[in-house]
Parts: structure tokens; C-alpha cells; sequence
């Protein structure tokens, strides 16, 4: 039980990073050229004014899928044999095709027109990029944080092995 509500709440953290994220960004794309998409895409209905409740929902609803496929992908449990540059790989397409699918319904940007598909993958791209970096970064911090903790239960059990002598 105790084990089910982790990972219930894994996901909820998770969910809602990638959310929070997602709605920051698009935001600040509204703010920046929201009033020339008004009419061009449902993101920018309301014009640099923000994004309308609908979309949030929408990027709610994404948000999970993308959640969904990051356990999928990244915990053994349903996929056990798989290298982590293929399941990144595998995430990358996973994303990209179900943003191209939610832009098709929900009317994101005109999937038929290349320039919008070309500003999508920069911006997908550049967010990418980013959360590497910082994925990176932690791992680094955390890695080190854990050698260092080794490091002095080492030294410590030295001590008392000097000791005891």
C-alpha cells in the first residue's frame, strides 16, 4: 500500500513539473507574440492576454500523457531490456508524434504548414536541451554528494578500525 501511494505521488510530482513547465513556457510565447497568433492558433486566442482555460487543460491532459510515457520509458517495470539512449530516443518520438496528434485536435498550430512544425521542434528542442542540462547537473550534484558521503564512512570506519587496535 505504502509502496503504491510513492509511486501515485512520483507521478502527481511529476505531472505536475512537466505541467508547470509546459504552461511557464507557453506563456511566456503568448506574452511575446500571442496578439500576432490571435486567430492562427487556439493557443493565442486570447492574444498576449494568456492562454485560454481550455488549452490549460489540454496541456493538463498532455502533460499526463507525457508523464505516462516517462514511466513507461524510464522504469523497468513494463520495459525491461532496453538501453537508456534508445529510451530516450524512444520518449523523443513518443512526444513529438503526441504533440502532433494534440495539435491536430485541439487546433494547436496548422499541422499542414511546415513553419509551424519548424517552431514547434525549435521550441521542443531548446526545452529539451535545457532539461538535460539540468538533468545532468543534478545527477552530477547528487553523484558527487554520494561519493563524498562514502568517502567519509570510509574514513570514519578507518578511525574505528585505528582505534580498536
Amino acid at each position: 500500500m505504502m509502496e503504491e501511494r510513492k509511486h501515485l505521488l512520483d507521478y502527481l510530482a511529476q505531472l505536475m513539473m512537466i505541467f508547470g513547465t509546459t504552461i511557464l513556457v507557453v506563456t511566456l510565447i503568448c506574452c511575446a507574440v500571442g496578439d500576432e497568433g490571435k486567430g492562427y492558433s487556439t493557443m493565442f486566442a486570447l492574444g498576449s492576454k494568456g492562454v485560454p482555460v481550455n488549452t490549460v487543460l489540454q496541456y493538463l491532459l498532455s502533460s499526463g500523457c507525457v508523464t505516462v510515457f516517462r514511466f513507461l520509458f524510464f522504469s523497468d517495470k513494463i520495459i525491461k531490456k532496453m538501453s537508456v539512449a534508445k529510451r530516450v530516443i524512444a520518449m523523443l518520438i513518443s512526444v513529438i508524434a503526441l504533440i502532433g496528434i494534440f495539435a491536430y485536435i485541439f487546433g494547436w498550430f496548422p499541422v499542414d504548414e511546415p513553419r509551424c512544425w519548424m517552431m514547434f521542434l525549435l521550441c521542443f528542442g531548446l526545452c529539451f536541451v535545457i532539461s538535460a542540462g539540468i538533468s545532468v547537473w543534478k545527477e552530477t550534484t547528487e553523484n558527487k554528494h554520494l561519493a563524498d558521503g562514502l568517502k567519509q564512512l570510509k574514513e570514519k570506519r578507518n578511525e574505528n578500525i585505528d582505534r580498536s587496535k
